[in-house]
């Protein structure tokens, strides 16, 4: 009888553990559904779970200042100084410049200006190059002017045409069936086909020689951020689709010239980022994918972790009603608080004297936060009720296996404790995925990532990706291999804006 009693409290036991798992997955489907998809924690949140619970009053000088009050405006602020202006005189008709009670004239005292934005559609125009013909009477030789060089010898548009198609796709992540509709609006049939085509030798003539400088200048760093994200591929030799993957890699934030770019890889395996590491070594920040452990081995790379993500994984188990989970956000948060104060108190000294700062701030302040994040984590990790298939369960062991990645920044200033900023980049790949929905080939994969990772540069280093694009196309037929370097976003920017 009393065998019969155990077996059937063990299996109480069990059901009971499993109905806490599965309506925790109901109640996470339900915050996915209907909840808010930010991860932001509004302020005093975490409070309504700290009972009795002694705050730790921060380091004075790390104590974020209160703003400024903002003065109180004069109106509406006016039009950019930049924008040309198209001026309009409205002046009295003379025939009313006479005063209506004394008869006498009226005098110019000023001049009320008031100005309002106009905008001007963006339109085709057509440069007709007409060029007189010079013959020898003798009929000896016919001379014209050279006309100016195109894109394709022959071709029907310009680079204007070609780096506002490629702007338009992977900025601004218009398919290119809106953009053909665009264009129809204006009384021109440009296909979508045509297009692509315009695209494909905007990656040829711009894209892979300057992607491959690029690529080199970026392995030049010291600390990259890494991150993958996955996108549809259609299958070309078969119906279906399958999942294809972007690779993300950036530079630090901080570094004088922001290097951004991103690769298709047909699959998420190993070989992405080996083959485009190489012999690279260095510290990379990244979450905690295997996929990166083999060549992180083979070449010596430190691993820097992402709190960001071990954050989120708390959040998940908050949501999802783990209350005590609160106990290990509450002190993430302060680990975040603690590194804007110190970015905000660095951001206007030299990048060494920042470094400085900011190590003597981590070693003194963020360590004794840790400490105290992985105490309370190991209180969770020992209770009866932490279910280890829980989300609970799953912050905790993510955050007890990166623990020697999630600590590297308390030894190295350089180091970021987020990776929110490869995030970020990828975050515009998601953006135009929402649009365009697949990658239609791996060729057009290919093509994508490439386009997409000028377009990220030329906004990471504030550079007119259309202006840019135009301007490269010219110039990279006349510009020597040893020179392409000088065709990089970051160094057309710099030479931009020098001007």
């Amino acid at each position: 009888m009393t065998a019969k009693l155990e077996a059937a409290l063990k299996l109480v036991d069990a059901l009971t553990r499993e109905n806490d798992l599965l309506r925790e997955q109901i109640n996470l489907l339900q915050q996915r559904r209907f909840g808010r998809s930010s991860e932001r924690l509004e302020a005093g949140q975490l409070d309504l779970f700290r009972v009795g619970e002694t705050p730790v009053v921060p380091e004075p000088e790390l104590q974020t200042p209160a703003p400024r009050p903002k003065k109180k405006g004069h109106g509406r602020s006016g039009l950019p100084a930049h924008l040309p202006r198209n001026v309009v005189v409205l002046d009295v008709p003379e025939s009313e410049r006479t005063c209506s009670c004394c008869g006498d004239e009226l005098r110019t005292i000023g001049t009320e200006v008031t100005e309002r934005g106009r905008i001007i559609p963006a339109r085709m125009v057509v440069d007709r190059y007409e060029r007189p013909k010079y013959a020898c009477p003798h009929g000896h030789e016919v001379k014209t002017a050279d006309l100016p060089d195109g894109v394709i010898e022959g071709g029907k548009y310009d680079a204007t045409v070609h780096a506002h198609v490629a702007v338009a796709k992977y900025q601004d992540h218009l398919p290119l069936n809106r953009l053909e509709n665009i264009f129809k609006r204006d009384g021109v049939k440009l296909s979508r086909q045509t297009m692509w085509d315009m695209l494909v030798r905007v990656d040829e003539l711009v894209a892979q020689p300057v992607l491959a400088q690029m690529h080199k200048e970026l392995l030049a760093e010291e600390v990259l951020h890494a991150d993958e994200t996955s996108v549809t591929l259609r299958l070309e030799d078969q119906k279906g689709s399958k999942d294809s993957w972007v690779f993300g890699w950036r530079s630090l934030r901080d570094v004088d010239q922001p290097k951004a770019l991103v690769e298709f890889r047909p699959g998420r395996g190993r070989a992405g980022p080996t083959d485009f590491l190489g012999e690279w070594s260095g510290t990379l920040v990244i979450d905690g994918y295997s996929g990166y452990d083999e060549v992180c081995e083979r070449n010596g790379i430190r691993r820097a972790g992402c709190w960001a993500h071990a954050r989120r994984y708390f959040k998940e188990a908050l949501d999802v009603g783990s209350k005590e989970a609160a106990l290990v956000l509450v002190e993430i948060g302060r680990l975040f608080r603690v590194e804007r104060a110190v970015n905000g108190r660095v951001e206007n000294l030299d990048r060494e004297r920042g470094l400085v700062i900011r190590n003597e701030i981590r070693s003194r302040v963020s360590s004794r936060i840790v400490e105290r994040i992985y105490a309370a984590a190991e209180v969770l990790d020992g209770a009866r009720t932490t279910l280890p298939k829980s989300k609970l369960g799953k912050a905790l062991k993510y955050l007890f296996n990166q623990r020697a990645t999630l600590v590297l920044f308390l030894e190295d200033a350089r180091v970021p404790i987020h990776n929110n900023d490869a995030e970020r980049d990828l975050r515009h790949v998601v953006t135009g995925r929402k649009n365009w929905l697949v990658f239609g080939s791996e060729r057009g994969g290919e093509v994508a990532c490439r386009l997409y990772s000028l377009m990220l540069s030329c906004r990471q280093n504030n550079v007119d990706p259309e202006a840019y694009l135009a301007e490269a196309l010219m110039a990279v037929a006349t510009t020597p291999a040893s020179e392409i370097a000088s065709l990089t976003p970051w160094a057309w920017g710099a030479r931009a804006r020098t001007k």
